[in-house]
């Protein structure tokens, strides 16, 4: 498939990966804002107390950066290629992808149902990354139980 990145990548995203989640660790476990993240920042809407729009403001940005490092680390560990890259594979990640949605999808709506406050605001931050996750763990699940499944394709499509 054309659309997915090069191999090589994938190590990177489990580099950023890590770091994101050391950062995420710092300021959310230990409550720690470290002094550098402390910058000026262009922001089209800001609102803590008072409303801002297309403003420079300070801002500590533990928080984007870490966000960000989360979410790029975990695209390039979703959408690289495998070493080996055939018609199975593209069918495992479609099932894989499929899968994914129905199952965030359900996720998602169950915390529409049963979590309220905080804890919902918490839950929709967390449902950026969810899908990435759900989906890296179904691929590598599918691929690894795999050997079993591809002999019977290749041999059904033998005959």
């Amino acid at each position: 498939m054309k659309l997915l990145l090069p191999n090589k990548l994938r190590i990177y995203g489990w580099i950023i990966l890590l770091f994101g989640i050391v950062l995420g660790v710092i300021r959310f476990y230990f409550g720690i804002k470290l002094e550098l993240l402390n910058i000026k920042v262009f922001a089209v809407y800001s609102k803590y107390f008072e409303t801002n729009y297309f403003k420079v403001i300070d801002n500590h940005v533990s928080e984007e950066v870490t966000a960000l490092l989360l979410l790029v680390g975990l695209f390039f560990i979703s959408f690289t290629k495998e070493k080996i890259e055939n018609d199975f594979v593209s069918m495992v990640r479609y099932k894989s992808l499929i899968l994914t949605f129905y199952i965030n999808t359900t996720l998602v709506s169950l915390s529409f149902l049963f979590v309220y406050g905080f804890g919902f605001i918490n839950l929709l931050v967390i449902s950026v990354f969810s899908p990435f996750i759900i989906y890296v763990i179904l691929f590598k699940y599918f691929l690894y139980n795999a050997p079993k499944t591809e002999n019977i394709m290749t041999d059904a499509l033998k005959t």
